[in-house]
């Protein structure tokens, strides 16, 4: 008995977002969008040398002959999909998930299977809407190659999978500032003088300032040769930016009020 074929091959996996919930509403009207997106996903991919292979479901597969061709077509279709997308009302608009993966596939006719593609179908499950996710395979393949962040999302079991998938996701389209937020963790941004806290304190100072200019206009007109209005514009000087030297020196908070 002779063995299947199989070859290393790169998957991009697409799949329509809430799309059961898009039947219901309209379900003429969905099934001819489904249609229209197909269409872009299927012509990008072709500009890429890729083959759409699968149209199962709601969903697409399609192979590359690299996963930088593959990551190129998945970029392309989200920024054609969303220009597309745009003019459609919010409760209708069609997005898609794209899941990129580089692993052994099986041959059978037309049609692939095995690992490579089941992995791809996971990746596009984690994917914010409009968004995609790439295996690291795809990762060690592109980057350095493409001029797009990409945020690390860390190992992740995967159903039927042996060992985790690190998973890393592409910063593009409406929902980038959400992506990676369960597995990075921004620093905190620093204040800055524009924001309400440095505002409130840069209004503390410019006041103590001015007591400081009032008083010495009266050194000035009442003694003119003892200059004594240094030491009350250091105490003023220092209970302004006593909050500021706090955080600075100790880390102590800034709260909306200064303190």
């Amino acid at each position: 008995m002779s063995q299947p074929e199989r070859r290393l091959t790169a998957i991009l996996c697409a799949d329509v977002v809430g799309y059961s919930r898009l039947v219901g509403r309209d379900e003429t009207g969905t099934l001819a969008r489904l249609d229209q997106a197909r269409d872009i996903l299927r012509t990008v991919t072709e500009g890429q040398g890729g083959r759409v292979f699968n149209l199962a479901g709601d969903g697409l597969l399609a192979e590359f002959p690299s996963a930088l061709a593959a990551v190129q077509a998945a970029i392309s279709a989200q920024d054609r999909l969303g220009i597309w997308a745009s003019d459609q009302a919010e409760d209708d608009r069609m997005r898609l998930r794209i899941g990129v993966n580089l692993g052994d596939v099986v041959v059978n006719g037309d049609d692939l299977l095995g690992d490579g593609v089941n992995v791809a179908a996971r990746l596009q499950a984690l994917a914010q809407p409009g968004g995609i996710c790439l295996s690291g395979a795809v990762y060690d393949q592109v980057r350095g190659r493409i001029e797009i962040g990409f945020a690390d999302l860390g190992p992740q079991a995967m159903k039927n999978m042996a060992e985790p998938v690190r998973v890393y996701a592409l910063r593009i389209g409406p929902d980038t500032h959400r992506v990676g937020t369960t597995a990075l963790t921004p620093a905190p941004a620093a204040p800055s003088w524009g924001g309400e806290v440095f505002g409130r304190l840069r209004r503390r100072l410019l006041g103590a300032l001015l007591v400081v200019a009032v008083l010495l206009v009266i050194n000035l007109m009442t003694n003119p040769h003892d200059l004594w209005v240094q030491w009350p514009a250091l105490g003023l000087g220092i209970a302004a930016l006593l909050p500021l030297i706090r955080h600075l020196l100790w880390g102590q908070p800034l709260d909306a009020d200064g303190k």
